[in-house]
Protein backbone atom coordinates (compact mmCIF):
# COMPACT_ATOMS: atom_id res chain seq x y z
CA UNK A 1 0.00 0.00 0.00
CA UNK A 2 1.45 3.40 -0.90
CA UNK A 3 1.59 6.11 1.78
CA UNK A 4 -1.44 8.32 2.21
CA UNK A 5 -1.06 12.03 1.44
CA UNK A 6 -2.78 15.03 3.00
CA UNK A 7 -2.40 18.68 1.96
CA UNK A 8 -4.23 21.58 3.02
CA UNK A 9 2.07 27.74 23.14
CA UNK A 10 4.94 25.53 23.25
CA UNK A 11 5.33 24.11 26.80
CA UNK A 12 8.73 23.81 28.48
CA UNK A 13 8.49 20.11 29.29
CA UNK A 14 9.07 17.26 26.83
CA UNK A 15 5.78 15.54 27.61
CA UNK A 16 2.56 17.40 28.32
CA UNK A 17 -0.88 15.88 28.90
CA UNK A 18 -3.54 17.43 26.71
CA UNK A 19 -5.50 18.47 29.81
CA UNK A 20 -2.58 20.67 30.90
CA UNK A 21 -2.70 22.59 27.63
CA UNK A 22 -6.45 23.24 27.27
CA UNK A 23 -8.29 25.74 29.45
CA UNK A 24 -11.97 26.24 30.09
CA UNK A 25 -14.92 24.05 29.22
CA UNK A 26 -12.88 21.59 27.14
CA UNK A 27 -10.86 20.50 30.16
CA UNK A 28 -13.24 17.96 31.68
CA UNK A 29 -14.01 16.24 28.38
CA UNK A 30 -10.32 16.02 27.46
CA UNK A 31 -9.45 14.56 30.85
CA UNK A 32 -12.16 12.00 30.24
CA UNK A 33 -10.56 11.03 26.95
CA UNK A 34 -7.15 10.71 28.62
CA UNK A 35 -8.56 8.56 31.41
CA UNK A 36 -10.32 6.35 28.86
CA UNK A 37 -7.11 5.93 26.89
CA UNK A 38 -5.23 4.96 30.04
CA UNK A 39 -7.81 2.36 31.07
CA UNK A 40 -8.46 0.88 27.63
CA UNK A 41 -5.57 -1.11 26.17
CA UNK A 42 -7.13 -0.86 22.70
CA UNK A 43 -6.73 2.92 22.89
CA UNK A 44 -2.94 2.79 23.12
CA UNK A 45 -0.80 3.57 20.09
CA UNK A 46 2.20 5.63 19.03
CA UNK A 47 2.14 8.29 16.31
CA UNK A 48 5.54 9.59 15.20
CA UNK A 49 5.57 13.02 13.55
CA UNK A 50 8.81 13.14 11.56
CA UNK A 51 10.51 15.10 8.80
CA UNK A 52 13.35 17.46 8.02
CA UNK A 53 14.09 20.61 10.01
CA UNK A 54 11.40 23.30 9.68
CA UNK A 55 8.91 20.84 8.19
CA UNK A 56 6.49 21.74 11.00
CA UNK A 57 6.92 18.85 13.45
CA UNK A 58 6.66 20.82 16.69
CA UNK A 59 3.93 23.01 15.18
CA UNK A 60 1.67 20.14 14.10
CA UNK A 61 2.41 17.39 16.64
CA UNK A 62 0.68 19.03 19.65
CA UNK A 63 -2.34 19.85 17.49
CA UNK A 64 -2.55 16.27 16.25
CA UNK A 65 -2.29 15.12 19.88
CA UNK A 66 -5.16 17.45 20.79
CA UNK A 67 -7.27 16.08 17.94
CA UNK A 68 -6.60 12.51 19.04
CA UNK A 69 -6.80 13.10 22.79
CA UNK A 70 -3.26 11.76 23.16
CA UNK A 71 -0.13 12.59 25.16
CA UNK A 72 2.43 14.73 23.32
CA UNK A 73 6.16 13.99 23.72
CA UNK A 74 8.74 16.23 22.05
CA UNK A 75 12.28 15.01 21.40
CA UNK A 76 13.26 18.62 20.66
CA UNK A 77 12.38 19.65 24.22
CA UNK A 78 14.65 16.92 25.60
CA UNK A 79 17.39 18.00 23.19
CA UNK A 80 17.10 21.59 24.37
CA UNK A 81 17.23 20.58 28.05
CA UNK A 82 20.39 18.53 27.55
CA UNK A 83 22.15 21.42 25.82
CA UNK A 84 20.82 23.92 28.36
CA UNK A 85 22.40 21.81 31.12
CA UNK A 86 25.79 23.34 30.31
CA UNK A 87 26.67 26.54 32.15
CA UNK A 88 27.04 29.19 31.01
CA UNK A 89 26.63 27.76 27.48
CA UNK A 90 27.26 24.52 25.62
CA UNK A 91 30.55 24.86 23.70
CA UNK A 92 28.97 23.46 20.53
CA UNK A 93 26.86 26.62 20.38
CA UNK A 94 29.85 28.95 20.49
CA UNK A 95 32.69 27.05 18.80
CA UNK A 96 32.92 26.12 15.13
CA UNK A 97 35.46 23.41 15.93
CA UNK A 98 33.75 21.89 18.97
CA UNK A 99 35.24 18.51 19.89
CA UNK A 100 33.22 16.37 22.35
CA UNK A 101 36.34 14.43 23.37
CA UNK A 102 37.81 15.12 26.81
CA UNK A 103 41.00 13.17 27.50
CA UNK A 104 40.02 9.56 26.73
CA UNK A 105 36.28 10.13 26.92
CA UNK A 106 33.67 11.26 24.39
CA UNK A 107 30.35 12.79 25.40
CA UNK A 108 27.60 11.73 23.01
CA UNK A 109 24.85 14.25 23.75
CA UNK A 110 22.78 12.91 20.86
CA UNK A 111 22.70 9.41 22.30
CA UNK A 112 21.75 10.78 25.72
CA UNK A 113 18.83 12.63 24.14
CA UNK A 114 17.69 9.56 22.20
CA UNK A 115 17.99 7.21 25.16
CA UNK A 116 15.76 9.50 27.22
CA UNK A 117 13.28 9.98 24.37
CA UNK A 118 12.97 6.28 23.58
CA UNK A 119 12.65 5.33 27.25
CA UNK A 120 9.77 7.81 27.55
CA UNK A 121 8.05 6.29 24.51
CA UNK A 122 8.46 2.79 25.93
CA UNK A 123 6.99 3.76 29.29
CA UNK A 124 4.23 6.15 28.16
CA UNK A 125 2.78 3.78 25.56
CA UNK A 126 2.11 1.20 28.29
CA UNK A 127 -0.49 3.62 29.69
CA UNK A 128 -1.90 5.83 26.94
CA UNK A 129 -1.88 6.93 23.32
CA UNK A 130 1.19 9.00 22.42
CA UNK A 131 2.04 11.49 19.67
CA UNK A 132 5.78 12.17 19.51
CA UNK A 133 7.68 14.50 17.21
CA UNK A 134 11.28 13.86 16.20
CA UNK A 135 13.65 14.07 13.25
CA UNK A 136 15.56 11.01 12.07
CA UNK A 137 18.71 12.61 10.72
CA UNK A 138 21.20 9.77 11.16
CA UNK A 139 21.37 6.03 10.61
CA UNK A 140 22.34 5.46 14.24
CA UNK A 141 19.16 7.05 15.65
CA UNK A 142 17.04 5.10 13.18
CA UNK A 143 18.76 1.94 14.40
CA UNK A 144 18.14 2.94 18.03
CA UNK A 145 14.46 3.50 17.30
CA UNK A 146 13.99 0.17 15.53
CA UNK A 147 15.61 -1.65 18.46
CA UNK A 148 13.37 0.18 20.94
CA UNK A 149 10.26 -0.39 18.81
CA UNK A 150 10.65 -4.13 19.36
CA UNK A 151 9.62 -3.53 22.97
CA UNK A 152 6.70 -1.18 22.19
CA UNK A 153 3.65 -3.45 21.94
CA UNK A 154 1.21 -0.96 20.42
CA UNK A 155 0.47 0.01 16.78
CA UNK A 156 2.92 2.60 15.44
CA UNK A 157 2.00 5.09 12.72
CA UNK A 158 4.32 7.67 11.16
CA UNK A 159 3.19 11.07 9.93
CA UNK A 160 6.07 11.99 7.63
CA UNK A 161 6.24 15.69 6.79
CA UNK A 162 7.87 16.89 3.59
CA UNK A 163 7.89 19.97 1.42
CA UNK A 164 9.72 22.02 -1.15
CA UNK A 165 13.39 21.99 -0.01
CA UNK A 166 13.92 25.67 -0.78
CA UNK A 167 10.83 26.64 1.19
CA UNK A 168 11.85 24.53 4.19
CA UNK A 169 15.41 25.89 4.18
CA UNK A 170 14.11 29.47 4.00
CA UNK A 171 11.74 28.70 6.88
CA UNK A 172 14.60 27.25 8.92
CA UNK A 173 16.76 30.31 8.30
CA UNK A 174 13.98 32.74 9.21
CA UNK A 175 13.27 30.73 12.36
CA UNK A 176 16.95 30.75 13.34
CA UNK A 177 17.19 34.51 12.83
CA UNK A 178 14.00 35.23 14.77
CA UNK A 179 15.48 34.54 18.21
CA UNK A 180 12.33 32.64 19.17
CA UNK A 181 13.81 29.11 19.15
CA UNK A 182 16.48 27.44 21.24
CA UNK A 183 20.04 28.07 20.05
CA UNK A 184 20.63 24.39 19.35
CA UNK A 185 17.76 24.37 16.87
CA UNK A 186 18.82 27.69 15.34
CA UNK A 187 22.42 26.57 14.86
CA UNK A 188 22.05 23.03 13.61
CA UNK A 189 18.88 23.09 11.48
CA UNK A 190 20.06 25.35 8.66
CA UNK A 191 22.50 22.96 6.95
CA UNK A 192 21.27 22.56 3.36
CA UNK A 193 23.60 19.63 2.60
CA UNK A 194 22.56 17.58 5.62
CA UNK A 195 18.82 18.21 5.84
CA UNK A 196 17.50 19.42 2.49
CA UNK A 197 19.57 17.71 -0.21
CA UNK A 198 17.15 14.85 -0.91
CA UNK A 199 13.68 13.50 -0.22
CA UNK A 200 12.94 12.71 3.41
CA UNK A 201 12.87 8.96 4.03
CA UNK A 202 10.31 7.75 6.59
CA UNK A 203 11.55 5.40 9.29
CA UNK A 204 8.59 2.99 9.04
CA UNK A 205 7.32 0.90 6.14
CA UNK A 206 4.98 2.44 3.57
CA UNK A 207 1.83 0.82 4.98
CA UNK A 208 2.50 2.55 8.33
CA UNK A 209 3.15 6.00 6.86
CA UNK A 210 0.95 9.03 6.19
CA UNK A 211 2.79 11.67 4.14
CA UNK A 212 1.90 15.32 4.55
CA UNK A 213 3.14 18.15 2.33
CA UNK A 214 3.89 21.13 4.58
CA UNK A 215 5.23 23.52 1.94
CA UNK A 216 2.21 25.67 2.86
CA UNK A 217 2.21 24.92 6.57
CA UNK A 218 -0.75 27.17 7.31
CA UNK A 219 -2.97 25.15 4.95
CA UNK A 220 -2.38 21.82 6.71
CA UNK A 221 -5.49 20.57 8.53
CA UNK A 222 -4.53 18.50 11.55
CA UNK A 223 -8.09 17.18 11.90
CA UNK A 224 -7.63 15.44 8.54
CA UNK A 225 -4.31 14.00 9.69
CA UNK A 226 -5.97 12.71 12.87
CA UNK A 227 -8.70 11.05 10.80
CA UNK A 228 -6.08 9.44 8.56
CA UNK A 229 -4.32 8.13 11.68
CA UNK A 230 -7.59 6.61 12.93
CA UNK A 231 -8.10 4.93 9.56
CA UNK A 232 -4.56 3.51 9.64
CA UNK A 233 -5.05 2.27 13.19
CA UNK A 234 -8.27 0.51 12.18
CA UNK A 235 -6.26 -1.47 9.61
CA UNK A 236 -3.31 -2.21 11.91
CA UNK A 237 -3.02 -5.81 13.14
CA UNK A 238 -2.61 -6.27 16.88
CA UNK A 239 1.03 -6.39 18.01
Amino acid sequence: MSPSSITQTTPSWPFVPVSDRLPGSALSSVRGMENQAMSDADGRYLVLVTGYAAAGKTTLAPRIADDLGALWISRDRIHEMVYSGWEPQHPALTQDDYDPRVAGSVYYEGRVVWNIFLWMLQRATTKTAVVADTPFNHDWNRDMFHAAAETIDVPIIEVALHGDPGTLLDRARRRAASGTVHQVKARFSVNPDRYFSGDYQPVLTADQVITVDTTDLGAVQTSRIANAVREKLAMEPAR
